[in-house]
């Protein structure tokens, strides 16, 4: 029996038919993704059965061999709390505002009835996450870190009460080339110490490709096709999912040409920044030191590093600056 099985799913909203006849399966340990464009009903098939979206779903949904359609809304958000976890696309606006990161992870950590934890475990869930200076962010509020130390507290604060299936909606669209990698590298290993099974949803197929073991492809809320990632990667056999795959950016592709940048329109010199701790915490948090660059007319320049960084090391124009 799959850990969670979804049979001729149909979501309405409002007397319109969003998503129809759309099935699929998730195992333990493994990640089933859903990709295609936006507006392809994604979203609403893996939110709706949780009662997370205005829509009404009807069809067959089973999780740890427990019927979702049969169950009133109390039971439904006793499973949500228990057995899932949800990691979603903007995590500057799922996080809570006004609360600091460890008062939201402790809240995370209890939701299943487990023991208060200590301040060390919840740092620890944050280093287990990649998250550097851990016990200083657990008295910082979400708007104090950047883009992918946000997604880093909401995968935390997901699997902190050790779920069996991990709902992840988009959880990198917001971030950087490198910064995706690592967060999906981080979401495997997750996977694979804890047995999650994961429903990832994406309209970037080069961000999944490699980590998903089976691929569902939907077009306006219909499935358009779906198999084993490799085989449907391979040898597509829908010309909606061809033209996905066409789409996806690729590495060999002949460079432009480059000309000399014109004339210098911006240089920075030693450029830094840097402001208190927060909280009773004494010293100052130097996040930028040394930062200079220069631009030229008619020159493109790219900032380029981890999330959070900060920091370019040096004003030289790089060579693969494009005009």
């Amino acid at each position: 029996m799959s850990l969670y099985e979804i049979g001729n799913l149909a979501v309405d909203i409002a007397g319109k038919r969003l998503v129809q006849d759309v099935s699929l399966t998730v195992e333990a340990g493994q990640c089933t993704a859903i990709i295609g464009a936006s507006g392809s009903g994604k979203s609403l098939t893996c939110l709706t059965p949780f009662g997370l979206t205005p829509g009404t779903a009807s069809g067959s949904i089973k999780l740890d061999g427990v019927d979702l359609r049969t169950t009133d809304a109390r039971h439904l958000r006793d499973i949500r709390r228990r057995l899932t976890g949800f990691v979603f696309q903007q995590p500057l606006t799922a996080l809570t505002p006004h609360l600091s990161v460890g008062a939201q992870l402790q809240e995370a950590t209890m939701q299943a009835g487990a023991a208060r934890p200590s301040r060390r475990e919840l740092a620890q869930k944050l280093e287990r996450v990649g998250l550097a200076r851990a016990d200083e962010r657990l008295d910082q509020f979400p708007h104090r870190l950047s883009g992918g130390e946000r997604q880093r507290v909401m995968i935390a604060a997901a699997i902190a009460h050790h779920p069996k299936l991990l709902i992840a909606d988009e959880p990198t669209s917001a971030l950087d080339a490198s910064l995706r990698q690592e967060i999906m590298d981080l979401l495997d290993a997750l996977r694979a110490e804890q047995g999650l099974g994961m429903l990832l949803v994406s309209h970037d197929l080069a961000s999944v490709e490699g980590h998903a073991d089976q691929l569902l492809v939907m077009e306006k809320g219909r499935l358009v096709e779906t198999g084993p990632t490799r085989e449907v990667v391979s040898h597509a056999a829908e010309d909606y999912t061809r033209r996905l795959i066409a789409a996806t950016p690729r590495l060999d592709e002949a460079a432009p040409k480059l000309s000399q940048p014109g004339d210098l329109l911006l240089e920075t010199v030693d450029v830094g920044v840097e402001f208190r701790r927060p909280g009773w915490r004494r010293g100052t948090i130097h996040a930028v030191a040394e930062a200079g660059l220069t631009i030229g007319q008619g020159e493109s320049l790219a900032l380029v590093g981890g999330s959070g960084s900060g920091n370019p090391r040096s004003g030289e124009r790089s060579p693969a600056s494009v005009p």
